[in-house]
């Protein structure tokens, strides 16, 4: 209609505005020292292994046989689409945004300082090329039957809540669900129906781009202007995905990002509990304030029943902490404690960290860090006699807990999915090369 402004760009065609996303020198120089660690160790025959297969599939893609051409091909591409999933949960303000930008190295990729806070899975995925095609963001939307099943049942939390028996429980999420959809259907007019089913994609990404996908925005807002506001498209949004390039990484991987388990709008709850589906680690973000409870518990338990799923704790802002050499001891056996009680696995590996001191690294500024973190880093540095670091950025580096933290993901990975692609690999292999030639009988 002529002189209707647009709610959005055409899904379709990629803008190419440049993307500020340069990893920095300090950045490098932390990521590459994770992957150095990993040379002398298990990843660096993982990545061999996964080589050799390689050239042996090539030959076989070469082969003149078309049948046995389209298997070699076809083990190329299952190598080339492996990378694991990361999938980062916990509550609101635990720090799982500013975690992950410091596990890719690059403080400030997704919006961490905005409030509201994050509401949409949004999934980095790591040296991946693309999300579709040339393009590096997709934001895809519910489609008509995904948001009528959210209203008349609640979606699966709803149908969860219901079988246990919470009524109330059940009837608060429909509630929250019919003021989201009247709110959004009123924020979007015409173009909600329109937008439901559809992607947006973008040649680039940046924080204004990435904040109207999935950061919650003020309700109350009428500007109708998409570039300027923040949460519009939020509510329908049901998956947000970003291709990121780094190098320094020594194998594909995806991290997804989530809303907090205690969001007080549960629909959001409902999306952290989708993106578990599938997901090879499941990382609990927890404050080092607030590092265990019976919310973070039930999430736990909820997953120590999931076949495949493998669960490490990260306790972020120990920088917060006054005295974290002491504190930090107490909090891991409450953790322990409190895992023991609930009968989860006591071996679950639990790293303590700060994604404040690892930003700090990051960027190579150490002196933006306030005085008090800058304390807490002293502090804890005293603990830690062990840290052997070149310079005082590789020191909190280490101290951050990130390194660490990478260690146990690519320990889980290799002991999980890498082995299976290997052994699988391995098995078609040998079943491709010990099977006769079948020559194809001439018709009598």
């Amino acid at each position: 209609m002529a002189g209707k402004r647009s709610l959005s760009p055409s899904p379709t065609q990629p803008l190419t505005k440049p993307p500020d996303r340069r990893i920095t020198q300090p950045a490098r120089r932390c990521l590459k020292s994770i992957s150095t660690t990993f040379e002398t160790q298990p990843l660096s025959g993982f990545i061999n292994a996964l080589d050799e297969v390689r050239v042996a599939a090539k030959c076989l893609a070469d082969d003149s046989d078309e049948r046995i051409s389209k298997r070699g091909a076809g083990l190329i591409r299952k190598i080339d689409s492996f990378a694991p999933s990361i999938t980062l949960i916990g509550q609101v303000k635990a720090g799982k945004t500013a975690l992950v930008n410091a596990m890719v190295g690059i403080p400030g990729l997704l919006p961490s300082d905005v409030n509201p806070w994050t509401s949409v899975v949004t999934e980095l995925q790591v040296n991946r090329k693309s999300v579709d095609g040339n393009h590096k963001a997709r934001f895809t939307f519910f489609n008509r039957s995904e948001w009528d099943n959210l209203v008349s049942t609640g979606g699966r939390l709803g149908e969860m809540a219901g079988r246990a028996g919470a009524t109330e429980e059940s009837e608060k999420v429909l509630q929250q669900i019919v003021e989201m959809r009247d709110k959004t259907e009123a924020r979007l007019g015409s173009s909600f129906e329109l937008l439901l089913g559809k992607s947006h994609k973008y040649g680039y990404y940046d924080n204004e781009l990435i904040q109207r996908y999935v950061c919650v925005g003020d309700p109350d807002d009428e500007d109708l202007d998409p570039g300027n506001k923040r949460g519009r498209f939020a509510d329908i949004t049901k998956s947000a995905e970003l291709a990121v390039e780094i190098p320094q990484f020594p194998i594909s991987m995806r991290f997804r990002d989530t809303p907090g388990v205690n969001d007080t709008f549960m629909v959001r709850e409902q999306a952290t509990l989708r993106s578990l589906r599938g997901s090879e680690i499941c990382l609990v973000v927890l404050s080092a304030h607030q590092a265990l409870n019976t919310t973070d518990m039930a999430l736990i338990r909820m997953m120590s029943n999931f076949e495949k799923r493998q669960v490490i704790l990260f306790v972020n802002r120990i920088d917060e902490l006054e005295n974290p050499s002491e504190q930090i001891a107490e909090i891991r056996e409450n953790i322990r404690e409190t895992l023991k009680t609930f009968s989860v696995s006591e071996d679950s590996e639990i790293v303590f960290g700060s994604a404040k001191w690892a930003e700090a690294a990051l960027s190579g500024d150490l002196d933006a860090l306030s005085e008090d973190s800058q304390n807490a880093l002293l502090n804890y540095a005293s603990a830690r006699p062990e840290v052997d670091a070149e310079d005082s950025n590789d020191h909190t580096w280490i101290l951050s807990g990130i390194p660490a933290l990478m260690e146990a993901v690519y320990k889980r990975v290799l002991e999980g999915s890498g082995k299976r692609l290997v052994d699988s690999m391995g098995s078609q292999l040998s079943n491709i090369y010990r099977e006769p030639l079948k020559i194809p009988q001439n018709p009598a």
